[in-house]
């Protein structure tokens, strides 16, 4: 038995543009077909149900899938249908909306098919099975399952629809499996997302890929939480290549990277699931991105807070990036190397970088105090000059205030004693708190003061 049923889900949110001007009451435009002009984006979810039997009646298999419907509904609430389109646009063509609302639908049609198609093959199985002793896996009701439910629906208005779905099967044997599915659509565009699709090309001011920033965010929520003991012995080679072997869905506050049984880690161990918050990746990604991902002035703030302790750093603690093979020059005796800082190329593009995230007057005290920096010939170079970190900080956690343009970014470092049973840095009780008052200025953080503790 077959059933379609159409429920809407809680999470729908609407993309409301301006409409055109209304006409008299009774006049022609009363009466008109609504405009694209009009339409949001709606979530519903269809549900396929079906059974498999065996020719006695007994079930064999069942399936039951629920796979999500993007609609396009007018201001009033109705459904937009696609004759409504043609006559309101005398039949010129389909407006944006319609385009990826059939991209989407199209893809989640295909899945279904997929999904049958292997219900479909594996009931034939079922009953080649049965026929041949009538296991006992299908008798006192049991029987084999292919079920997908959807887990999360996320959409920011009118530009990221992000669906995490799961795969469940049981065919017999010691324990069911599930997999973990996951759809990111661009509205804007009606192109299904990759990271890739979501990169920027020069990656973030250290150069890391929005690829590389995530995956080491990762590598240290494993490392803090002690994670790895559990793991194949080779599961980071498998975490670098995340995009492709891990599901990826977009949240409020975040990138959330699953990777189902057996890929890092056994059976026993369930699903490995990693919340990475926006402000871990926020700087590599494409300004296209930005805009769609709907990220919360909070997390941009803290991004930029990233940014700001980067660029302090290559004053106080370590050398700003010089490449792979870097021209050299002696300034005062010392030897300085050529900058491939991304967008920088001058001291005064390094001045207007600094500004970007502080306080002019604390940006001109360090460059006046700092021999870090040099111009030679229109070209920026660097002095390489690293220092060591305090080692006794083992953790750190950060938190916004915000008041209208201004607010505070609070770091609460963690301090630990070294051990030597253990031959590791151990949590000794202390703490501190470090406060970085800020502007936001054409949409950044600016600081002004910055008492980094390092």
């Amino acid at each position: 038995m077959k059933k379609w049923m159409t429920l809407l889900l809680c999470c729908v949110l609407a993309l409301n543009l301006t409409a055109c001007g209304a006409g008299a009451p009774g006049g022609p435009e009363d009466n008109a077909p609504p405009q694209a002009s009009t339409l949001h984006f709606e979530v519903a979810t269809q549900v396929y149900e079906n059974e498999y039997k065996a020719d006695d009646g007994t079930v064999l298999l069942a399936e039951r899938y629920e796979l999500p419907v993007l609609e396009l509904r007018t201001e009033d609430g109705e459904l937009y249908t696609l004759a409504e389109n043609v006559t309101a646009n005398g039949g010129a063509g389909k407006p944006a909306q319609v385009t990826a609302q059939n991209a989407f639908n199209t893809e989640m049609n295909n899945v279904l098919a997929g999904l049958e198609s292997e219900a479909a093959q594996m009931a034939a199985e079922a009953k080649e099975l049965y026929a041949e002793n009538g296991t006992s896996v299908f008798l006192n009701g049991s029987y084999w399952t292919n079920e997908l439910s959807l887990t999360q629906t996320y959409m920011t208005e009118g530009k990221l629809l992000s669906v995490a779905a799961e795969n469940y099967t049981y065919y017999g044997g010691v324990h069911p499996n599930s997999a973990t599915r996951a759809w990111s659509f661009d509205l804007t565009t009606g192109e299904f997302l990759t990271l890739d699709a979501l990169a920027s090309e020069e990656g973030n001011l250290q150069g890391n890929s929005l690829q590389e920033s995530i995956y080491w965010n990762i590598y240290e929520q494993i490392a803090q939480k002690g994670l790895s003991e559990g793991y194949f012995d080779d599961y980071d080679s498998y975490l670098q290549d995340f995009p492709t072997l891990a599901t990826l869905n977009f949240t409020e506050n975040g990138l959330t990277v699953t990777f189902d049984q057996y890929v890092i880690a056994p059976y026993a161990a369930g699903p490995q699931v990693f919340a990475v918050p926006y402000s871990e990746f926020y700087n590599a990604l494409s300004e296209h991105a930005k805009t769609i991902l709907d990220v919360s002035q909070e997390q941009t703030v803290l991004a930029d807070f990233d940014t700001a302790i980067t660029l302090w750093a290559w004053f106080f603690m370590n050398t700003p990036p010089i490449g792979d093979a870097p021209d050299e020059t002696e300034i005062n005796g010392y030897t300085y190397y050529s900058a491939a800082i991304p967008s920088v190329s001058t001291l005064e593009d390094m001045h207007d970088l600094m500004y970007r995230y502080f306080d002019k007057a604390l940006v001109d005290q360090w460059f006046e105090e700092s021999d870090r920096y040099a111009e030679v010939n229109g070209r920026l170079y660097v002095l390489s000059a690293d220092r060591g970190s305090d080692d006794s900080v083992i953790d750190e956690m950060h938190s916004v205030t915000l008041d209208g343009e201004s607010g505070t970014v609070t770091q609460t470092i963690t301090y630990g004693d070294w051990d030597e049973a253990s031959q590791s840095w151990t949590p000794n009780g202390e703490e501190e708190n470090f406060e970085y008052p800020f502007t936001i200025v054409g949409g950044h953080a600016v600081f002004s003061a910055f008492p980094c503790p390092y």
